[in-house]
């Protein structure tokens, strides 16, 4: 099977289990545990990438919902196979087999029920190296998984700046507000301010010019958010023609700008009160959206409904994502209204734009 790395751009041969194995973390930004991770395949030789699906592993009883919720999503988007890989879900047994094999019969009769097959299904109680791993069809199937560090997809992901977090829980973190007590400060002001914090007749035009300061103090070394620019790019990302043009810069994922402002979006999720946090979580799950990483987008789509619960973009992002729309998708979206308008947001530098 070839797949792609979060960062959209390099595609990674996979066709010995131990290196799927090895490369998931790298391949989902995080390392899962109890986890099920389904690899959809497409075109008649089902050796084209489709969806990159993680989900907790069921409890006792619900086994069979996970596994048709799973197979509709596989089916609904236009599979034609499928490779399963489990990742904790308690020890093997003393003959050597892996767990939660009621589970992964489950899956392969719900896939099969829409002419899916289920071509490999694998298990390793963690990804480290020398663990041990299984596969469930075969007894002599198995062996020792090799340093995940070392693998092609770790280069590729590292290499591009990507960072592989320790657990769920620590990517949720990256998302973890600053303190209360400036978030309740930031939100007085905006609630004292009744007009725009910018002078001048066109609105769009000056919260284009406050995204672009923020790009520019960002790219020059200076990340900090004061008060003040908290209060007026929470304005800003309010006018939906500034998120718009703020959404033009997801594609393609690997531009410099693409990073920058990516990165930009996180910052201000975390430096801006609720609700108006509601507008960068979402450009922020739009971008990683775009780049494939579903993981970072759910996050942070959990986060924006949470910041502002009736947010229209967050919404629609959502519904695309449960929906299973592919990346590529999205960004061909993107691509298509760069193509049709003017950037208006960019990294000013010596040189022209990037």
């Amino acid at each position: 099977m070839t797949t792609s790395t979060p960062t959209g751009r390099t595609k990674v041969n996979l066709t010995d289990p131990a290196d799927l194995l090895a490369a998931i973390p790298y391949l989902l930004g995080f390392h899962p545990e109890d986890s099920a991770v389904v690899f959809g395949l497409r075109g008649e030789d089902r050796k084209r990438q489709g969806l990159l699906m993680r989900v907790d592993l069921p409890p006792p009883g619900l086994e069979q919902d996970q596994a048709r919720d799973l197979a509709v999503r596989l089916a609904l988007t236009g599979h034609t196979g499928a490779t399963v890989a489990v990742v904790g879900g308690g020890p093997a047994n003393k003959a050597g087999r892996p767990p939660r094999r009621r589970f992964v019969r489950r899956v392969e009769a719900s896939l099969a029920e829409y002419g899916i097959p289920l071509l490999h299904s694998v298990w390793a109680a963690r990804i480290a190296a020398e663990e041990r791993w299984a596969c469930y069809r075969e007894r002599t199937c198995g062996g020792l998984l090799p340093d995940p560090r070392d693998s092609v997809a770790a280069a590729v992901v590292t290499g591009a700046g990507q960072i592989t977090h320790a657990s769920r829980d620590e990517l949720e973190r990256l998302f973890d507000p600053v303190a209360p007590e400036t978030l309740a400060r930031r939100a007085g002001l905006l609630t004292r301010l009744d007009e725009p914090p910018w002078k001048g007749p066109d609105l769009v035009q000056g919260g284009i010019a406050e995204v672009n300061a923020a790009l520019a103090r960002a790219d020059s070394g200076d990340p900090a958010i004061t008060d003040d620019q908290a209060v007026r790019l929470a304005w800003a990302l309010c006018l939906v023609e500034v998120r718009g043009a703020c959404m033009l810069t997801a594609a393609p994922a690997d531009s410099p700008l693409a990073r920058a402002a990516e990165d930009l979006w996180l910052t201000l999720a975390r430096e801006i009160p609720a609700p108006e946090a509601a507008e960068a979580l979402a450009l922020k799950a739009h971008a990683a959206y775009v780049r494939g990483d579903l993981a970072t987008a759910g996050i942070a789509l959990a986060r924006a409904a949470e910041a502002d619960p009736g947010h229209g973009l967050t919404k629609l992002l959502a519904r695309a994502l449960d929906a299973m729309v592919p990346p590529s998708d999205v960004a061909d979206v993107v691509l298509r209204q760069r193509a049709e308008g003017t950037q208006e947001i960019g990294l000013r530098r010596s040189g022209g734009t990037a």
